[in-house]
């Protein structure tokens, strides 16, 4: 099997690297629950603060932006600081973030809010994977990332119907405002357990950080402008000018003392993962916002039916994902995130071939046997990839992962926009929704493919190296 590389593990006491642990498992359910919390909020924030529905999904999007567009630059930031601090600086900026989106009485001042809570996050995100490597040993990463798998699909899964119970009984600040006790017991737990890490101070590579950072926010709004026919044109300019901002990265890379995301790290075994992550990550961004379309356009399901047709792949993956890491630490990760693309296609195929009138107990299982291909094929393949990074570029190896699942998840969802622009489904017509729903089934199936043959280069690759004398 593949083996991690070395890891500068240090030396903590049981009870503190567990404390510490379950502080950063916080910080993964937190963060992810609010990337989709406030989505059943939308209606209700639109009339409370006096604005035009489209508007409000802002309140979504500049959080999502936010994290997109940061997470390079505090990778970079927590090799200068220490991780530790980062952390430390991480968690009291997204819970008082929190606190201010609860307090806001306008859009704006909410917008602005969710984009410094983003910020927030992406501190967390770029330091919690290094974290964890200085504290586990290397035999047991694929449980550490295994139960990471699980506490992230938990968040996701939650995070809606989280969501609908508190409005149910409360206001919509309540949604940030349960960060602040969460928030504040994360940072005691850090502040007693999560271990020192010594910064290398000088030479922070300002404009490998600043121009991918844009590219991200101009490609993620491209995306976005998709959806309606009047913005084509702009979100193609858009997407043409993070493509030259790529471009300006690349070239800043190769004079930077220390680049943001070094070319050294880029591997076979690394590069192979992050495309096979990439695909798989499209493929399951069009799923996600196709299947809502299906199941209420083609089947008639109501928008609670809808969610719990859906419920089976993110709830299958937090029952798998732990086991998936367990035995990607005792057998080779390579098959077995094979085996679990294998499973994953085989459910997107099921889902694309469902036909006009599929029973709703197929539906579920169809959906289930996504959640477990996924559950099956990520906390393997994360083992890989991070483990072909030097412990040195860990936060650069975290960042890569955090902005590979961001831009390919975006990218899914723009491809959903495409196809129903294609099929004149923006004029409100539920037939030509179902038409691109259905239609766009197959480009997710495509992706798992992609994402497979990928994996199975990634498993040559690795025999091949084994095998050099």
């Amino acid at each position: 099997m593949t083996n991690l590389q070395p890891d500068a593990e240090v030396a903590l006491p049981r009870v503190k690297r567990d404390l510490a642990y379950i502080g950063i498992i916080l910080v993964v359910f937190m963060t992810n629950i609010d990337g989709s919390i406030v989505n059943v909020a939308l209606p209700q924030l639109s009339r409370s603060l006096a604005a035009s529905p489209q508007s409000t999904v802002w309140v979504t999007t500049t959080y999502l932006l936010a994290v997109g567009c940061a997470v390079p630059a505090t990778a970079a930031l927590g090799d200068q600081v220490g991780r530790r601090h980062l952390f430390l600086t991480g968690v009291p900026l997204f819970t008082l973030a929190s606190l201010g989106c609860a307090l806001s009485t306008s859009l704006p001042m909410l917008v602005a809010f969710r984009a410094i809570q983003g910020l927030g996050a992406a501190s967390l995100f770029a330091v919690i994977i290094p974290i964890m490597r200085m504290m586990f040993p290397a035999a047991r990463m694929g449980v550490i990332f295994g139960i990471n798998a699980m506490a992230t699909a938990l968040g996701v899964a939650i995070g809606p119907t989280l969501g609908g119970i508190i409005l149910a009984h409360l206001t919509w600040p309540w949604l940030f405002l349960i960060n602040v006790p969460i928030g504040a017991v994360v940072f005691a737990l850090a502040l007693y357990a999560v271990p020192k890490h010594q910064g290398r101070r000088g030479d922070f590579d300002g404009l490998g950080a600043l121009t991918i950072g844009l590219a991200i926010a101009l490609f993620v709004v491209g995306v976005h402008l998709i959806v309606d026919i009047r913005t084509l044109w702009i979100a193609g300019l858009l997407v043409v000018i993070a493509v030259g901002f790529v471009v300006l990265f690349l070239r800043a890379e190769d004079r930077a003392t220390r680049p943001v995301l070094p070319r050294k790290m880029w591997n076979g075994v690394f590069s192979l993962a992050v495309l096979t992550a990439f695909w798989s990550f499209f493929g399951q961004g069009v799923a996600f916002v196709a299947l809502p379309f299906l199941f209420q356009s083609a089947y008639g399901a109501s928008p609670l039916q809808s969610a719990l047709l859906f419920t089976p792949w993110p709830a299958v993956i937090v029952l798998a994902a732990p086991l998936s890491g367990r035995l990607a630490d005792r057998f080779r990760p390579a098959v077995l995130a094979i085996a679990g693309l294998v499973v994953y296609l085989a459910g997107l195929l099921l889902l694309a071939t469902l036909g006009d009138h599929p029973a709703r107990w197929w539906v579920l299982v169809c959906t289930a046997i996504c959640g477990l291909g996924f559950a099956f094929f990520q906390s393997p393949n994360n083992r890989e990839m991070q483990g072909a990074v030097p412990m040195r570029m860990a936060s650069s190896g975290a960042a890569v992962l955090n902005l590979n699942r961001s831009v390919a998840q975006s990218a899914g969802s723009g491809m959903v926009s495409i196809a129903l622009v294609l099929f004149g489904a923006t004029a409100g017509s539920t037939l030509q929704e179902a038409r691109a729903a259905t239609s766009v089934l197959w480009v997710a199936v495509a992706g798992a493919a992609f994402s497979l043959v990928f994996s199975v280069l990634k498993l040559r690759t690795v025999l091949t190296a084994e095998n050099r004398p």
